[in-house]
């Protein structure tokens, strides 16, 4: 029987890009289920890097999940239309307390996370409250944290001169700020309003960064829905599209929680990762790139089942860091989908 209670009424959202699921999936299920009961996978149809046993747990929306990295006129990425997922996920699925959204080659801090209000957005917002960290010397040090989100320069300015220093795929005519404009133009005016309340010349920005970690409290979900779908119109990319939303709908009398989440390039894409930030003096709630396995050449994925055991452990040494006890995970994939389980009612999921 289940020991940890945390997350009882949270809906993990895990989305994948490409159609990698396979060790991926198992892997995460074996890892995080003791944590997070309520555990939905979606990605696109494609299965060719998956095999037929998986195809049935996973909710399927192939929206803008075609790439072509190889056009010079549209460097098209598969995850940049990933938000579409998300709604679809979260419409389908009206009664959790809160939604928890990340990919599933991102790692989540869990004795970290469960410190976070559940009532409140998460997301590493340049405007968000840190949540207290013992284990940091000085918690409220923004030097100590991770990089928060970038905030854009006014949309009413030049899109092809004055946004270039900002990232080229933000000024790309197919899912930047041109695509994005229409629908941020049709937000309510109390939601335009609550957003030029963050800036102290009360002038509109966008927000952009990382969309990896996301958590949308459930009394908000309504009002979340309403306004992402705005940029599901366009072909506004995630991640634009979603923290934007976050700052145009969080109520005004409200701040979101800042994760600590990382986005890396280089190695260690493992647990290692953390550790190394331990010893630097920062703390991670999350990160992305995460590696459960990696590709290899004539197999569909070379698994990296040690790191099952690995991340259990650090959650462990995390615990320890936070002064917080954390039962022993030991949930193993039980063949049953998890897409399934998670459609009962709350009271009516196993313990």
């Amino acid at each position: 029987m289940r020991q940890y209670r945390h997350f009882d009424n949270v809906l993990l959202v895990v989305f994948f890009s490409h159609p990698r699921y396979d060790v991926n999936l198992d892997y995460y299920e074996r890892t995080y289920a003791e944590y997070f009961p309520n555990m939905v996978f979606v990605g696109p149809a494609s299965r060719e890097d998956a095999g037929f046993n998986h195809s049935y747990d996973v909710i399927v929306d192939s929206y803008g999940s075609a790439e072509n990295l190889t056009n010079p006129e549209f460097y098209q990425m598969a995850g940049r239309m990933a938000h579409h997922m998300l709604f679809t996920v979260m419409k389908d699925h009206p009664c959790y307390h809160g939604y928890l959204w990340a990919p599933f080659d991102t790692l989540l801090n869990v004795p970290r996370l469960q410190q976070f209000d559940q009532n409140r957005f998460w997301y590493h917002s340049p405007f968000g409250e840190y949540v207290p960290n013992s284990a940091l010397e000085s918690d409220q040090d923004p030097d100590l944290h991770a990089p928060p989100a970038r905030i854009s320069p006014d949309p009413a300015l030049n899109l092809t001169e004055d946004w270039k220093g900002w990232g080229p795929d933000w000024c790309d005519p197919h899912v930047g700020l041109p695509a994005c404009l229409p629908a941020f133009r049709k937000a309510p005016s109390s939601q335009h309003r609550r957003l030029a309340s963050f800036f102290e010349n009360g002038t509109e920005r966008f927000l952009g960064g990382s969309s990896d970690t996301l958590y949308v409290p459930g009394i908000h979900r309504e009002a979340f829905l309403e306004t992402l779908a705005l940029f599901l119109e366009t072909e506004c990319f995630m991640e634009i599209a979603l923290p934007t939303t976050v700052h145009l709908v969080v109520p005004p009398s409200e701040r979101i929680l800042f994760v600590d989440h990382w986005w890396i390039w280089q190695p260690p894409f493992n647990a290692t990762f953390v550790r190394m930030k331990w010893e630097e003096g920062f703390e991670v709630d999350t990160f992305h790139t995460f590696h459960w396995g990696d590709a290899a050449e004539g197999e569909s994925w070379r698994a990296h089942p040690e790191n099952i055991e690995d991340v259990r452990e650090l959650l462990q040494e995390s615990a320890r860091r936070q002064g917080v006890r954390l039962p022993v995970a030991t949930s193993q994939v039980t063949g049953r989908s998890p897409t399934a389980s998670s459609l009962l009612p709350v009271d009516q999921r196993q313990a």
